[in-house]
């Protein structure tokens, strides 16, 4: 009888061991990056935005866009810096003032005195300004700013007015945000997290609101329209937007045209209310025009002139 125990002992005791091996083993085997969706405890992005689209409200951005010839090729064309601030509300940006700087490509080497100089833009709501010093032509004294119409946003403001920016995605959407995270894997990294994903042009409108435009083209995109854009996202521990890195390749092959747009956020939630110039500082672009004719008239002829 006691040796009938004592095995017995020893047979769970060999039992106990083997489960605790299988549970070490298990535990030492690494896990591949799941889909951001299924991962329990990584924070909501799309709730943590929400949370600051409060009216009077703004967010600092600094953003880095080139163009390339083919994924692999390190030429460019130029590029664009920009650096400003957006007002938010729960519907999203409804104001902008920002600036924005053309970039030479990345083997050019021009002398400091031939950079591009600044260009300034303020959005509110429906009215967009560009700054009048460099408007290529005669502007009235007194008048610092171009108002142009809503249609028309200006030369400089035309495709980042809205929201100081050229990502091809509203990351003031939560459900564009809540969409991106829906296709992307994602792992924890220092301070946060970080995402990564792509959707297709095809795909792009079922995916995101749009309607949408080719940037290269400048026609919509449908979806016959072949391209594929790739994103990496970051936020800190509770789901801000930290940062966004997208590739925009349109074509297909070895050879896309590329556009890589790099955008940071900062100071979520600082009191922002973007104003309007002046009145009397602003020019409409119709004036304006109007007032370059006068200027370019020519000379009647007279006795002394010839």
């Amino acid at each position: 009888m006691s040796a009938l125990k004592l095995k017995n002992k020893d047979e769970w005791s060999m039992r106990r061991r083997a489960a605790l091996a299988v549970a070490v083993l298990v535990a030492s085997v690494p896990v591949a990056a799941a889909p951001a969706a299924a991962q329990a405890g990584t924070p909501d992005p799309a709730s943590a935005l929400k949370r600051r689209l409060e009216p009077e409200r703004g967010v600092r951005i600094s953003e880095t866009s080139r163009t390339y010839f083919g994924a692999a090729s390190k030429s460019s064309g130029n590029g664009t810096r920009i650096s400003g601030k957006v007002q938010l509300s729960p519907a999203g940006p409804v104001a902008t003032d920002f600036t924005w700087w053309t970039l030479s490509g990345p083997k050019a080497e021009r002398p400091p005195s031939e950079r591009s100089a600044p260009y300034r833009v303020i959005r509110v709501g429906k009215g967009f300004y560009d700054s009048a010093d460099r408007y290529p032509g005669p502007v009235p004294d007194g008048k610092k700013w171009v108002r142009f119409p809503g249609k028309h946003k200006g030369s400089s403001g035309r495709d980042m007015a809205r929201d100081a920016s050229l990502q091809p995605i509203d990351v003031y959407d939560p459900s564009a945000v809540k969409a991106m995270v829906k296709r992307s894997t994602s792992k924890p990294v220092s301070g946060g997290y970080v995402y990564r994903g792509s959707v297709s042009y095809k795909e792009l409108s079922k995916v995101f609101k749009g309607p949408f435009i080719n940037w290269a083209s400048g026609r919509p995109i449908t979806a016959k329209t072949t391209g594929k854009i790739s994103w990496r996202l970051w936020t800190d521990r509770k789901g801000l937007l930290k940062r966004l890195v997208t590739s925009d390749a349109v074509g297909a092959g070895k050879e896309p045209l590329l556009k890589q747009t790099d955008t940071r956020y900062t100071a979520w939630g600082f009191r922002l209310v973007v104003s309007a110039p002046p009145a009397d500082e602003v020019i409409d672009e119709a004036d304006l025009l109007e007032y370059i004719r006068e200027q370019n008239e020519p000379i009647p002829t007279d006795a002394g002139n010839f």
